[in-house]
């Protein structure tokens, strides 16, 4: 498909378009349909409200219905599917709802994009946009057990004081040697009751709060222009493996992907 060209089609429910276009850029807009960018050559960012997704070859990034939202492609390589598919057809296939999501892409929603790109009057369009809605949403769910929260945010719903002052030594200690036997203990909790009490107001283990600390700070710091082995150390992780494993399972991206977009900024 040549470069600077766009393929469109169009079946009851979606809109697909393939883009082969560098360096394309959508200023702060939004759309009333799902939204789905996956890349096949180059990187693209997509800046909403509550952070910024990254992602190339491999990688497919979600967007809810009326979320404002930035669009930026790299300026080298630009080839992606654009796909948009409307509120109705999306609740007629399944119930569940996302927020804005950055997950692995699954082949045969990648196989089912083209084949319906290059067979525009197929007569299983229906039966095929059914199983591509289907095993988008499995996978957006799957990348979404395990999301980078708000960080910042992480203590709105908790109601018990000690639970807040565990939060607030997480936050502050992150970078740190954390032991969750003193944190119980500053907070004025058993080991047992942090971990209870946490689970139940925070939504998380303190182990993976604090993961998340260290993930979001990591991730500010590759931006910022960090190497991913700085950022690793600098976020309280002594072993470079397990922070590209934590990194990637948390965000859906692996930490040279962020630092690649830190540098050109």
């Amino acid at each position: 498909m040549r470069r600077g060209q766009d393929i469109a089609v169009r079946f009851p429910g979606l809109y697909l378009v393939h883009h082969n276009l560098p360096g394309k850029r959508v200023d702060w807009h939004e759309w009333p349909q799902h939204l789905l960018f996956i890349p096949l050559q180059g990187e693209i960012r997509v800046r909403v409200r509550s952070g910024l997704l990254i992602g190339g070859p491999g990688r497919m990034i979600y967007v809810p219905p009326m979320t404002p939202l930035v669009f930026q492609s790299s300026e080298s390589l630009g080839e992606r599917l654009v796909c948009l598919i409307d509120r109705q057809r999306w609740r007629g296939t399944t119930s569940l709802r996302f927020a804005p999501t950055i997950a692995p892409a699954h082949q045969l929603c990648k196989e089912v994009l083209f084949y319906l790109l290059l067979n525009p009057t197929t007569k299983a369009a229906r039966v095929l946009i059914t199983t591509f809605v289907q095993v988008l949403a499995e996978s957006l769910g799957s990348a979404q057990h395990s999301p980078l929260l708000n960080v910042q945010h992480l203590d709105s719903k908790v109601r018990d004081e000690r639970v807040r002052r565990a939060v607030a030594i997480l936050a502050r200690d992150h970078a740190r040697e954390v032991r969750m036997r003193f944190v119980a203990q500053e907070a004025g909790l058993s080991l047992r009751n942090l971990n209870r009490l946490f689970l139940e107001q925070v939504g998380l283990a303190p182990k993976q709060a604090l993961a998340q600390y260290r993930i979001a700070a990591a991730k500010d710091q590759l931006l910022k222009g960090s190497t991913v082995a700085e950022a690793a150390f600098a976020s309280g992780y002594k072993s470079l493996a397990q922070f590209i494993t934590v990194f990637r399972r948390l965000t859906g991206q692996l930490p040279s992907e962020v630092a690649r977009v830190g540098s050109k900024q």
